[in-house]
């Protein structure tokens, strides 16, 4: 399998470290402005959450299971273990630059199990929805 990088995206929050995290963990949460998308809590064992992510895509609607590592207040996790991409891994990891401002670091990686028409569409289409979901998402 080919992967391809996800844009890394790196953005300063005027806001402490711990609140950035927890908005960015809490499952049901959404920034002002952020891309609509609904998610669904089906599982949580301690720091590690199964999360259903729903998203509309062109004429359809995109869903994905991801599995969600919390590792408070550094990073957040996300591996998609159902969805129309076979890999996708992404992360968020939150910098303290001082007590009210936050670095907040988003990258991550895509790929198909599909030689050709998967890696085309990975690189096409996929990586630069990401980026612009995040985008606006951060």
């Amino acid at each position: 399998m080919r992967l391809f990088d996800l844009r890394t995206i790196v953005v300063e929050i005027v806001a402490p470290r711990a609140l950035v995290f927890e908005m960015a963990a809490s499952v049901n949460g959404s920034l002002p402005g952020s891309p609509p998308h609904t998610a669904e809590l089906l599982e949580r064992a301690g720091n590690d959450l199964l999360v259903r992510y729903r998203t509309p895509a062109l004429l359809t609607e995109m869903v994905m299971v991801e599995r969600v590592h919390l590792d408070p207040p550094e990073r957040i996790e996300y591996d998609v273990i159902d969805g129309p991409i076979d890999h996708v891994s992404e992360f968020l990891a939150f910098e303290q630059v001082d007590p009210g401002r936050t670095l907040v670091t988003y990258g991550g990686s895509a790929g198909s199990r599909r030689r050709l028409v998967g890696d085309l569409i990975v690189r096409l289409i996929a990586v630069p929805a990401y980026d612009r979901f995040m985008r606006r998402q951060l």
